[in-house]
């Protein structure tokens, strides 16, 4: 006969993994949402940014389903995601898996625990698993802001360059749309790819491309894309604007020296301590002998 000691675990980790299957498994599509998908009087102007849908993946689908039941209540990085590329819906999917696996660990390790005669005390995988299972929830977006921060020092350096770039194609006595549209063409950075595909959208929308740049870096969190937007959406002459687009330019640089210089001193810190450990450590190994060497005599 099976103890309950095993039975409770598995069936508490088959009630989860019951409940997530249910969760990822396809829901009747609600007429009314359909027939307002199909309405063209509920489309919105808004540029199109995410690539064409694949292969959809279960924490995919799970995502959706669970953003179809309490969209609302949940709170997700979205511009984070929307610099990363990753649907919201994947990203919820694979923070509700990891959490379930935290919290299905343990159970099902007291199970076997339980199984083999040797059980641990009740409260001791319990607290193993909301732990696991808050820090298994918590990781996903720890990584995603880590991501997104270093995603947005890779754009702020190219709208550096960027910048430089329009002012010179205006002094040149480009227009605003034109400055903006082949400056970006010449880019090969995967920004330069995004800008080039919201100017495309633009252009298709009847939108003008400063605001579509301006979109996008809302869109994105990323301000050093708004400001050239701003200004050349009130561009008058090209002296104007071009000493404008450098001052921006030039204060984005001295910014990003700073931000080196701080991201330097703070590694420089942190090595403090280990380097002083180890120093320690070296003199105590050769002190060692001396000191017995001494003490002997």
């Amino acid at each position: 006969m099976i103890p309950m000691e095993a039975v409770l675990p598995a069936a508490a980790a088959g009630a989860l993994i019951g409940l997530a299957v249910r969760a990822a498994w396809p829901a009747k599509p609600d007429l009314a949402s359909v027939l307002d998908r199909l309405d063209a009087r509920h489309t919105t102007a808004a540029l199109p940014t995410a690539a064409p849908a694949g292969p959809r993946t279960l924490p995919e689908r799970l995502g959706t389903r669970l953003l179809g039941e309490f969209g609302v209540r949940i709170s997700l990085p979205t511009k984070d995601l929307s610099l990363l590329r990753i649907s919201p819906a994947e990203h919820l999917g694979k923070r509700v898996l990891f959490t379930l696996y935290g919290l299905l660990a343990p159970q099902l390790l007291q199970a076997l625990l339980v199984v083999a005669g040797t059980p641990l005390p009740f409260t001791l995988p319990a607290v193993c698993s909301l732990a696991l299972g808050v820090l298994f929830w918590l990781a996903p977006g720890r990584d995603v802001k880590r991501a997104a921060a270093a995603a947005r020092l890779i754009v702020r350096h190219a709208a550096a360059s960027y910048l430089e770039r329009v002012a010179l194609a205006r002094i040149a006595n480009s227009g605003a749309a034109q400055a903006l549209t082949q400056t970006a063409e010449v880019g090969d950075g995967w920004i330069f790819a995004r800008m080039r595909q919201v100017f495309s959208q633009a252009e298709l929308s009847g939108v003008t491309p400063w605001d579509a740049l301006k979109q996008l870096g809302e869109e994105l969190d990323i301000p050093e894309l708004t400001r050239p937007a701003d200004t050349l959406a009130l561009a008058g002459d090209g002296a104007a604007v071009y000493a404008t687009l450098q001052a921006q330019a030039r204060q984005l640089r001295i910014a990003l020296l700073s931000d080196s210089k701080a991201e330097a001193n703070a590694a420089s810190a942190s090595m403090v301590l280990p380097v002083t450990f180890g120093v320690i450590l070296m003199l105590t190994f050769v002190m060692i002998p001396v000191t017995s060497t001494i003490l002997s005599s």
